[in-house]
C-alpha cells in the first residue's frame, strides 16, 4: 500500500502501517474513521459528522469532534511537521482523507470490481484475477463493529449487493475458463447462501451441464422448482424456463453459451402494463430526458401536480424499454396503508408468497426490469423504504415513481412533469375534442378560445380533456365563460380512471387532504397572490413572524407539487397554478379571505412605497424589473381595495405605480385605476392626503400626455403643482410647474410657457432638487429649440444631462438626449443624430422602457429617412405602429410639432406601396430585432442599397 498505511472497513474498521496494526481506541474513534471513509474521495461537514458519530447524544460538541480529529490525524500521520494536516485534512468546516485510494480497502474493491467488469469479454483470466483479488479483501461483514450505526446502514447493503454481484461475476467468468466443477461447487455453496437468487441457479446448471453431469443439472432444476414453489408459491422466471427446456432437449448451445441468461431479441411485455389508449400529445423531451435519467440512476421519480400526466409519461418510457422482465406497474393510489407496499408489488409481479421487502429483494435480486411505482404521494414514506431495500439488494431492477412529492432518497432523480407549452395544450384539446364530436378541427374561428381555455386551465392535460368532455352540450366559448365555476363544470371524465381523475376538484382535494393544518392554512392564504411571489410575501399574507419561519410550510408545499419554483428567480419566486389557486380560495371562509385580503393589500403597498424613489434614480432597472414581477399582483390589490371601499389606499397604490405605468406604457391601466381612486376618494366624507392627491394627480397628467390629450393633462398637472405646493413639497410643485409652461406653450401661449419654465428651473435649482431641476431644464431646453433658439437648446440639454447623470435619474438622461438628437436633425449633422439615438437605446434598453423607446424609434425613423435609408426607415415605423398600437400610445400624437412631420418624412421616402410593403415587415419584428437594426445602421451615411 502507499505509504504503508492501510485503511479497512470490509469488516471491522481498523488501520494498519507496514503491516502492523493502529489501536484507533475506542468506538467513537472507529466511527469517525468509518464516516471519513464512507465520504471518500470526497470531503465531508463537521455537521455530519457530528450527526454521524455522536447520533445518541441530543446537543453533540464541536469541542468533541475537534479532539477525535486531533486523534486520528495523529494515528494517521504520525511523522507530520506541525501545523500540517498529514492524511486528514481541514478545509474550512469539511474534512477529507488525503490518501491514495490503494490505501482504502473498500475504493480498491470497486476499482477491481468495475475493472473486471470492463475486461470480461476480452480476458476471461484478467477478469477473474480482478475478481478474486476484490474478493480477497473482504474479512467480513462491511463495518462490522459499528453496523447499528444508521449512517452505515445503506453502505452495509450496497457493498453487501457488489459482494455477491462479483461473486456472481467470478462464476460466470469461470464457464468461460472452463472451470465447470470448480464453478459448480462455489455455485452450490452461493445458492445455500441465497436460494431464492435464479441466476445463481442458472451458473449452476450451467455448469453441472457442462462438466458431463446433465443429470446433477435436471435435479438442480427440480430442487429450484421446489424451492420457489414452497417459498412463494410461484413459477421459475423465463430465463430459468428456457435453460430446463434446453438441457431437456440437449441443445448443442448450451456449450457455447456464453452469458448463462440469455436476452430475447423482443421480449414480451408485462401483462399489467396499460395500453394507451389514445396518442400522447407532446412530451418527446420528457420521454427523453426520464430515460437518460434511468440510465444513470436506479430511481427517477416523476413529480407534478394532479393531472399533469405523470402516469401516462411513465408508461410511454416504460413502453419504450428493451428489459429481459418485465416492465412491471404497481398502482398505489387504492392503497389505504403504507404497509400494504410489498403485498401489492408482489401481486402485481405474481409473486403472492412474498413476506417483506428485503425478502422481496432476495426474489428480484437477479432480475433486470423497470419497475413502475404509481401514485407514491399518500404512501411516500413507506414507498421510500422499499425504494431504498431494492436499491441497495436489486441492481438489476430500476425504479420509475410517480408522485405528488419526491420520495427523497439517496440516488434519487427527480424530474418535474411541466404544465404542456401553449401549442401542446391546444393540440391535446384538438386530438381529445375530435374523439367527442365527430369532425371537429381547431381553426381561426376557434383557436382564440381554446387557447384562451388551455391557457387558464395552466396546460394541465387532465383539465383539457375534462373541457373537451363539454363539447357534447357546449361551445367552446361557453366552456371558456363556465371556467369561472370549473370545478361544477369540470366533471364526468372518463369512466375507466380512478374516481379521484373524473373530476377536477377531486383531483385537488387528494393533494390538499395530504396537507397537515398549518400546511393547509399556509396554501389557502398563498391564494391571494394573483401571480408569482417571494418568500417576503409569503410571511406577510400568512402573518408570520419571519421570511425564515415560512420557509418550512412553503417548502412542503413545494414538495407536494401544490407550489412551482420559478427557475432562475433570485430571490427565488413561487407560483401557483390558477387551478389549484381557485380550489384554495374556496376552501377559505369569508373572514379568512377578508383577512388574507387585507394582509395581501398591506404587503402591496408597503413594497411599492419601499421602492417608488427608486425608480428615478441608478436602480430604476433593478426596481422596473421588481415592479414587472409584481404587477399581477399590484392589479389584484387595486381591485380588492375598490371592491373592499378602501378609497385612500387605493390612492397611495395607484399614485405610486403612476410613473412605472408610464414608462412601460401601461397607459389603460394606469389612467383607469387612477380615475377610480379619485372618484372613490371624492365620493369619501374623509379628504385625500396632500401628497397622495399630488402624486395622483401628476400620474393623471403625465399619462394623459401620452394619449396626446394636452388640455386634460394640462389641467392635471395644474392641480398636481397646487397640491404639492400645499403639501410643502416645493420642489415637486416646479418640476409639475414646468410641465404646465410646456403645455401653454404647445397650444400657442409661447412666452408665458417659457418664462414659467424658466421659473421653475431656477426654483428648483434654489432648492437643490436635482430631479425637479433635470427635468425642468429638459423641457425647457426643447421649447427654446422649439422656438428657433438652437445654441441655448443644446446647453440647456446638455446641463440637463449632466444633472441627472450626476444623481442617477436614467430617464431624464434618455430624454434630454432624445432633444438633442431632434436638434442634430435640426442642423442636419446626421452622426451626430444618430450618435444620440445609440447613446439613448442603450439607457432604455437597461431600464425595459417601452413609451420613451417608442418614442426614440419614432424619431430615429426620421433621421434614416433622411439619410438615404428609406427601407429601415419604413420598417422601424412599421414596428413602431405596431408595438404602439397594442398598447395605445403613438408618438407623433403625443409631440405634435414634430411627430406628424417625421412620419410624414417616413412616408414620402418611398412610393405608397414600397412604404406599405416595409411597414409591415417591421410589425412582425420583436424588440430585440428592431435594436439589432437600429444598432447596425448607428454611424452609417450611405444611402441603402435595399
Amino acid at each position: 500500500m502507499p505509504d504503508g498505511l492501510e485503511l479497512r472497513v470490509l469488516g471491522p474498521v481498523a488501520a494498519r502501517r507496514d503491516g502492523r496494526p493502529i489501536d484507533l481506541g475506542g468506538a467513537r474513534q472507529r466511527a469517525l474513521l468509518a464516516a471519513l471513509v464512507l465520504a471518500y474521495p470526497h470531503s465531508v461537514s463537521a455537521d455530519r459528522l457530528l450527526a454521524q458519530v455522536w447520533h445518541d447524544l441530543d446537543q453533540p460538541k464541536l469541542s468533541s469532534l475537534h479532539v477525535a480529529i486531533s486523534k486520528l490525524r495523529d494515528l494517521l500521520s504520525p511523522d507530520r511537521a506541525r501545523r500540517e494536516d498529514g492524511m486528514l485534512v481541514r478545509d474550512g468546516s469539511r474534512y477529507l482523507l488525503s490518501v491514495e485510494r490503494g490505501s482504502v480497502d473498500v475504493a480498491r474493491f470497486e476499482e477491481l470490481v468495475q475493472f473486471g467488469a470492463e475486461v470480461a469479454d476480452t480476458s476471461a483470466d484478467g477478469a477473474a484475477a480482478a475478481y478474486l483479488e476484490a474478493l480477497s479483501l473482504w474479512r467480513g461483514s462491511p463495518y462490522a463493529d459499528i453496523a447499528g450505526s444508521e449512517f452505515t446502514t445503506t453502505e452495509i447493503a450496497r457493498l453487501t449487493a457488489m459482494h455477491l454481484e462479483a461473486r456472481r461475476s467470478l462464476l460466470e467468468v469461470g464457464l468461460r475458463r472452463e472451470r465447470f466443477a470448480e464453478v459448480a461447487a462455489e455455485a452450490e455453496a452461493l445458492a445455500a447462501e441465497h436460494p431464492l437468487d435464479e441466476r445463481i441457479w442458472e451458473i449452476l446448471v450451467l455448469a453441472l451441464y457442462r462438466g458431463g453431469r446433465q443429470s446433477d443439472a435436471l435435479a438442480a432444476l427440480r430442487r429450484i422448482r421446489a424451492i420457489l414453489d414452497d417459498e412463494l408459491g410461484i413459477d421459475p422466471g423465463v430465463s430459468l424456463r428456457q435453460l430446463e427446456a434446453s438441457v431437456l432437449a440437449q441443445d448443442a448451445a448450451l456449450h457455447g453459451q456464453q452469458a448463462p441468461r440469455p436476452a430475447e431479441p423482443d421480449p414480451p411485455r408485462a401483462p399489467n402494463l396499460p395500453s394507451p389508449r389514445s396518442l400522447l400529445v407532446g412530451r418527446a423531451t420528457d420521454i427523453e430526458s426520464v430515460a437518460t435519467a434511468l440510465r444513470e440512476h436506479p430511481l427517477v421519480t416523476l413529480v407534478g401536480p394532479g393531472g399533469v400526466g405523470k402516469t401516462r409519461l411513465a408508461i410511454e418510457v416504460a413502453r419504450r424499454r428493451r428489459d429481459s422482465d418485465g416492465p412491471w406497474m404497481v398502482d398505489l393510489g387504492a392503497l389505504t396503508d403504507g404497509a400494504l407496499i410489498v403485498p401489492a408489488v408482489a401481486s402485481a409481479l405474481g409473486l403472492p408468497g412474498v413476506g417483506g421487502a428485503e425478502h422481496l429483494a432476495g426474489v428480484l435480486a437477479g432480475r433486470t426490469m423497470l419497475m413502475i411505482l404509481d401514485n407514491c404521494e399518500h404512501v411516500v414514506a413507506d414507498a421510500a423504504a422499499l425504494a431504498v431495500t431494492l436499491a441497495d439488494l436489486c441492481p438489476g431492477v430500476q425504479l420509475l415513481a410517480t408522485s405528488r412529492e419526491p420520495l427523497e432518497v439517496d440516488g434519487e432523480a427527480l424530474h418535474e412533469v411541466p404544465p404542456l407549452a401553449p401549442d401542446e395544450a391546444c393540440d391535446l384539446f384538438a386530438a381529445r375534442a375530435g374523439g367527442v364530436v365527430p369532425g371537429w378541427a381547431l381553426g381561426e374561428a376557434n383557436a382564440a378560445t381554446v387557447h384562451t381555455i388551455c391557457a387558464e386551465l395552466d396546460g394541465i392535460p387532465l383539465g383539457i380533456e375534462l373541457a373537451t368532455a363539454q363539447l357534447r352540450v357546449l361551445s367552446e366559448q361557453q366552456i371558456a365563460d363556465g371556467l369561472e365555476d370549473r370545478f361544477t363544470l369540470l366533471r364526468g371524465g372518463s369512466r375507466s380512471a380512478p374516481p379521484r381523475q373524473r373530476r377536477l376538484a377531486d383531483t385537488i382535494d387528494w393533494s390538499y387532504r395530504l396537507l397537515d393544518d398549518e400546511q393547509a392554512v399556509v396554501l389557502r392564504q398563498v391564494a391571494v397572490f394573483a401571480g408569482s411571489f417571494d418568500i417576503d410575501g409569503a410571511a406577510a399574507v400568512t402573518g408570520a413572524p419571519s421570511a425564515v419561519a415560512a420557509v418550512q410550510p412553503l417548502t412542503a408545499l413545494v414538495r407536494r407539487s401544490l407550489l412551482t419554483v420559478l427557475p432562475g428567480t433570485s430571490p427565488r419566486r413561487y407560483r401557483m397554478l390558477r387551478t389549484i389557486k381557485h380550489f384554495a380560495w374556496q376552501q377559505s371562509d369569508p373572514a379568512e379571505r377578508r383577512r388574507t385580503e387585507g394582509r395581501h393589500r398591506t404587503h402591496v403597498l408597503a413594497r411599492v412605497a419601499a421602492r417608488q424613489s427608486a425608480l428615478y434614480g441608478p436602480n430604476s432597472a433593478e426596481v422596473m424589473g421588481e415592479f414587472s414581477a409584481d404587477q399581477a399582483e399590484h392589479r389584484a390589490a387595486l381591485v380588492s381595495a375598490l371592491a373592499a371601499g378602501e378609497a385612500h389606499y387605493a390612492l397611495g397604490l395607484a399614485g405610486g405605480l403612476y410613473w412605472y405605468w408610464y414608462r412601460m406604457g401601461r397607459i389603460g391601466e394606469g389612467l383607469g385605476f387612477l380615475h377610480a381612486a379619485l372618484d372613490a376618494v371624492a365620493a369619501d366624507r374623509h379628504a385625500p392626503e396632500r401628497r397622495q392627491f399630488a402624486r395622483a394627480m401628476a400620474g393623471v397628467a403625465s399619462l394623459t400626455y401620452l394619449t396626446g390629450n394636452r388640455a386634460a393633462a394640462s389641467d392635471a398637472a395644474r392641480e398636481s403643482a397646487a397640491a404639492w405646493a400645499a403639501a410643502g413639497d416645493r420642489a415637486e410643485a416646479a418640476r409639475l410647474s414646468a410641465w404646465c409652461g410646456y403645455f401653454l406653450s404647445m397650444d400657442g401661449d409661447h412666452e408665458v410657457g417659457l418664462e414659467l419654465v424658466r421659473d421653475s428651473a431656477a426654483t428648483a435649482r434654489a432648492l437643490g432638487s436635482g430631479f425637479a431641476e433635470a427635468d425642468a431644464r429638459m423641457v425647457y431646453g426643447m421649447l427654446l429649440r422649439n422656438h428657433g433658439r438652437p445654441l441655448e437648446a443644446r446647453a440647456e440639454l446638455v446641463t440637463a444631462i449632466a444633472i441627472a447623470e450626476r444623481i442617477g435619474n436614467r430617464w431624464s438622461v434618455g430624454s434630454s438626449t432624445w432633444a438633442l438628437m431632434k436638434s442634430a436633425m435640426d442642423a442636419g449633422d446626421v452622426e451626430a443624430a444618430m450618435s444620440a439615438a445609440r447613446d439613448m437605446q442603450s439607457v432604455l434598453e437597461e431600464d425595459g422602457d417601452v413609451t420613451s423607446w417608442l418614442v426614440l424609434m419614432h424619431t430615429a425613423a426620421a433621421v434614416l429617412a433622411g439619410a438615404g435609408h428609406p427601407v429601415e426607415a419604413a420598417v422601424l415605423a412599421g414596428a413602431v405602429q405596431a408595438v404602439g398600437g397594442r398598447i395605445g400610445f403613438l408618438p407623433e400624437g403625443m409631440d405634435p410639432i414634430d411627430g406628424p412631420r417625421e412620419a410624414a418624412a417616413v412616408r414620402d421616402a418611398l412610393s405608397a406601396q414600397d412604404y406599405a410593403l416595409h411597414s409591415a415587415r417591421g410589425a412582425d419584428l420583436d424588440r430585440a430585432q428592431i435594436n439589432a437594426l437600429l444598432s447596425g445602421l448607428v454611424g452609417e451615411s450611405a444611402p441603402s442599397r435595399s
